[in-house]
């Protein structure tokens, strides 16, 4: 009976050692990868956004420039930025969420949320702005452009603007 118990836990052990082994293995494996893609997303985003001196001025030329292509409001801009640093997904452009306020020589004023992808340290392109009013009456929308965690922020800014 000795024996058999024997011959029944050695398997048994060898079997978890082997397991145990694995999972190390995937371990180790899942954090390379992990690390591969935080530098990865780090060498887009220092191959992409402009550098910290010229940063907020490229960013302000280009939401303007987009104010004003789009008969928006646009002789100056207040730009407050919703996340520190850069959004990275994968291999696309950083993406940048920020809160805009912006008037013209009338006086008139448009407040609202935009996504930015900086691109080539020389310019960002706005791919989304999205106004205090449609904010208000359509919270929903944002889901769809916003990440989450910014969504509650936005629809502060909106009611307060």
């Amino acid at each position: 009976m000795g024996m058999m118990i024997r011959a029944l836990i050695a398997p048994v052990a060898l079997f978890s050692i082997a397991s145990a082994s694995r999972a190390a293995e995937e371990q180790q494996s899942t954090a390379a990868v992990e690390r591969a893609m935080v530098e990865l997303q780090a060498s887009h985003i220092a191959a992409n956004a402009p550098p910290d001196a010229s940063f907020m001025t490229v960013l302000h030329r280009d939401v303007l420039a987009y104010l004003a292509a789009n008969g928006l409001p646009s002789e100056s801009a207040e730009i407050e930025l919703l996340r520190k640093g850069a959004t990275q997904s994968g291999v696309s452009y950083p993406k940048y969420y920020l809160w805009v306020r912006a008037t013209d020589k009338a006086g008139h004023q448009i407040a609202g949320a935009m996504r930015v992808t900086a691109i080539d340290s020389t310019r960002f392109d706005v791919t989304d702005f999205t106004p205090a009013a449609s904010i208000r009456s359509d919270p929903a929308s944002l889901a769809s452009i916003y990440p989450a965690l910014l969504i509650p922020g936005i629809r502060q800014h909106a009611t307060t603007n």
